[in-house]
């Protein structure tokens, strides 16, 4: 039975985590409270066993005409992952500051690496600057920022992940169990193998990051080799960032940000770092004492403060493009090394 069992887990590319407790379940779950003992045995500790799955399955089963089967085995093969909770809540870019934060990311190797991703791309880059009006080095820092340029996409079982995070992560539950659910249907539309899928603790995939449902939306065949493939092909990775940024708001050869000073901080204070799109016009800025440090465009800009050392904050007046990169990642630091690095590896020269 062993042996049988252990087969049939393999062929469905299903892997098993840690214990999980379900002494407690849902009452809203919609599923009768005696349907726990009617299970199977063996699913009293898997997530097959909590009423709130079986709730989502019998949904996808309806709405999606999924099959049950499908589901029910996959979900009876994984427990909750504790480690996937405990980094959502301390993610980098909400913990780090920024001045080290930044040197993840913004250094002489990874301009480097970019120049030669961008050098063995270049019919790619200029095709996707030509169809979506994003610069090269924008796309390229973002696929180096995420994944080292496609070195490291993620070792978690993407199906786990996102389970854990739909069923026990209650602060964004129902975010992720609309991402599960693009992740399953995703999953049969592309012959996946549920659980074989590999990615960051959060679900993120191939070498853009991409969640479930941008996948779904925004993936692009740009090889048109007849499949969408973001792990391996770096042109569908070119094709699919460039058209993920277009189609939140990229503006072609629009400036980024701007160095600024803030004669008086404490003036402005409930203004830094407020909202995700550009709040002011330069000459309101210009009222508040907050000053571009270089030559700048005349257009609305968000006033952006980040630690640049133990005691140090710069600012930057930043504009619509460097809200979109936030659009990626809900994080200024995050914007900030996109940008950065997207100027090394324009201004990077080999010695």
């Amino acid at each position: 039975m062993i042996k049988q069992a252990t087969l049939l887990f393999l062929a469905l590319g299903l892997t098993a985590c840690s214990s999980m407790d379900h002494s407690t379940l849902p009452s809203n779950s919609g599923v009768s409270e005696s349907l726990l003992e009617d299970m199977p045995k063996e699913w009293a500790d898997s997530y097959a066993g909590n009423p709130e799955v079986q709730s989502f399955i019998n949904r996808l089963v309806k709405e999606h005409a999924y099959d049950k089967e499908r589901l029910e085995l996959a979900f009876s093969h994984i427990k909750v992952r504790p480690k996937v909770i405990e980094k959502s809540d301390n993610q980098p870019e909400v913990i780090t500051p920024f001045y080290e934060y930044k040197t993840r990311f913004v250094n002489k190797e990874r301009a480097r690496l970019g120049r030669e991703f961008a050098k063995r791309n270049v019919k790619w880059l200029r095709k996707a600057e030509q169809e979506f009006g994003v610069e090269p080095n924008v796309i390229v820092a973002l696929i180096g920022v995420e994944t080292y340029y496609g070195r490291i996409t993620g070792s978690k079982d993407v199906f786990t992940s996102l389970t854990t995070l739909a069923f026990d992560y209650p602060r964004r539950k129902e975010y992720f169990q609309s991402e599960l659910e693009a992740y399953l249907l995703l999953a049969r539309q592309e012959g996946w193998n549920i659980g074989a899928t590999k990615g960051s603790y959060s679900g993120a995939m191939g070498m853009v990051q991409f969640m479930p449902s941008n996948y779904q939306k925004l993936a692009i065949d740009y090889d048109n080799n007849g499949h969408i493939d973001l792990w391996e092909s770096e042109a569908d990775a070119i094709g699919s960032v460039a058209n993920y940024l277009k189609h939140h708001g990229w503006q072609s050869q629009q400036p980024w940000f701007v160095m600024a000073y803030a004669e008086d901080p404490d003036r402005v204070k409930d203004l830094i770092n407020r909202g995700r799109a550009p709040s002011a016009e330069m000459t309101e800025w210009s009222a508040l004492n907050v000053l571009p440090a270089q030559s700048f465009v005349s257009q609305k800009t968000g006033l952006i403060g980040l630690r640049t050392g133990p005691e140090d904050v710069t600012y930057w007046l930043a504009y619509e493009n460097f809200f979109t990169i936030m659009d990626y990642n809900p994080s200024r630091r995050y914007a900030m090394s996109v940008l950065e690095l997207a100027e090394s590896i324009g201004a990077y020269e080999s010695n």
